[in-house]
């Protein structure tokens, strides 16, 4: 069973309001441990992540000027979900 962690450079503290909401949707959708993880549930991850940065834009926490960039990337241990804003990296999502 995976459950979902996260890494970031930005200490949490530090974090901007939409990280905070993002990370705060994602501990609820992720409550429950995924059984066996596969490459669709990186996708899938990815998709969350996407549609609740573009809810998150509509409602005015990410400036309209910032680049967000979501991608898949390949570590020791597995996979992991990358968010860049403005090419750099702020968080990354993983399931183990």
């Amino acid at each position: 069973m995976a459950e979902l962690t996260f890494n970031s450079p930005i200490r949490r503290d530090k974090w901007p309001r939409w990280m905070i909401k993002l990370h705060e949707y994602l501990k609820k959708i992720y409550e429950i441990p995924v059984e066996e993880v596969e490459p669709d549930d990186y996708d899938r991850l990815k998709r969350i992540i996407f549609e609740k940065i573009v809810a998150l834009g509509n409602d005015k926490l990410i400036m309209e000027d910032t680049n967000i960039l979501i991608y898949t990337v390949k570590g020791e241990n597995g996979f992991g979900v990358v968010v860049e804003r403005n090419s750099k990296k702020v968080i990354t999502y993983y399931l183990e």
